[in-house]
């Protein structure tokens, strides 16, 4: 309740990180705190787990009931800003330190709770390298349903590009469109292009396709002038271990198909996405203590871009997503957190971590 009471949008995380701070020291731990207000503590000394979730939240939108920065229960649910989207795993992550505070792991477990997973996140997840370490990882920031007794185990997500491309035409006078060449009329052939475009699929181990949407459009033209430019924004959610280059390389190839020529293209940015192999330690021990429970897991691939990918790729520690949040919760008004969802998300993961630790040498 009292997380969610606090303000925290993507870049503003200072109040929430000295009350993750306030709590921590509370428990006995001496967290830290960097400039991007990312908070971490540990515990213990061993094999290490890596525990996760994001602190910032997006602002507010449409036509909320209640203050979205007042927290309010009713009919088993927290309502508010970030209740679930990622209070909820702030909250379970720091209901497990407050246990392993009382009862020390046969292990080491290192806390991390990020700044900026909203937005602008590069330099702040950046200042991580090098300083987190750990054998394997759980962002506590995916979804479980506790009504139908099924809990996603995310191993890999999708990657993101945003490319920018100029369409090049040539201007004159509307009222002799016909000497012109629209720059409009050239890009909506790419447009229709990516709209009846069958993206690559990845078939084993697990089934998903890549998917590119135009999303943005405009142009730098006048009431009365043909346009000679035609800027789009082309949004590629490429498969989970698509390179850099060879996202460039398809985009590039299809524009240039569609276009032929008088077009320029720049990749933005490109997060690349991750696949952890199934027989994975972690993801065996994940899925037993979901069932340990009584529970099914939901083994998949995360269609958005995750930070498991971040600590996966850049820190090298494999890292999958598990936790308490609830579905279709994400980024919408009067947003909520199911209390039971909270509850058994937090036993999830923590029965994970004390297996992970028990079976570790």
């Amino acid at each position: 309740m009292e997380l969610v009471n606090i303000p925290s949008l993507s870049g503003k995380e200072e109040k929430i990180a000295k009350k993750v701070v306030e709590y921590l020291q509370k428990f006995g731990y001496q967290p830290k705190i960097d400039e991007y207000y990312n908070v971490t503590a540990e515990i213990g000394y061993g094999k290490t787990v890596l525990l996760n979730a994001h602190l910032d939240t997006v602002p507010p939108k449409g036509k909320w009931e209640i203050n979205p920065y007042s927290a309010k229960i009713k009919d088993g649910k927290i309502y508010g800003l970030g209740a679930s989207d990622n209070k909820s795993g702030v909250a379970a992550i720091l209901e497990i330190a407050r246990i392993f505070s009382k009862n020390k792991p046969k292990g080491k477990i290192v806390f991390l709770f990020t700044s900026r997973e909203e937005s602008g996140k590069i330099e702040a997840r950046k200042i991580l390298v090098g300083k987190i370490k750990a054998e394997v990882g759980i962002c506590l920031d995916h979804h479980i349903n506790t009504k139908n007794r099924i809990a996603e185990l995310i191993v890999g997500c999708r990657g993101i590009g945003n490319f920018e491309i100029e369409v090049y035409g040539k201007s004159y006078h509307s009222s002799e469109p016909e000497k012109g060449v629209n720059a409009i009329y050239r890009a909506l052939k790419l447009v229709n292009t990516v709209q009846n475009l069958k993206p690559p699929t990845l078939q084993k181990p697990l089934k998903v396709k890549a998917v590119a949407s135009i999303t943005k459009i405009n142009t730098n033209g006048w009431a009365t002038r043909i346009p000679d430019q035609c800027k789009l924004t082309l949004n590629y959610r490429s498969l989970p271990q698509e390179k850099r280059k060879q996202a460039e390389k398809r985009i590039l190839n299809l524009t240039k198909k569609t276009l032929k020529k008088d077009f320029k293209i720049t990749l933005k940015t490109y997060h690349e996405g991750y696949l952890i192999p199934l027989n994975h330690p972690i993801i065996k021990i994940a899925k037993k203590s979901v069932e340990e429970l009584k529970f099914k897991p939901k083994i998949s691939i995360a269609k958005g871009w995750v930070d498991a990918a971040f600590f996966t790729n850049q820190l090298k520690i494999p890292t999958i997503c598990l936790g308490p949040v609830t579905p279709g919760q994400a980024h919408v008004e009067n947003e909520y957190e199911n209390i039971q969802n909270l509850i058994y998300g937090t036993k999830i993961v923590l029965r994970t971590v004390l297996n992970y630790l028990q079976h570790q040498k």
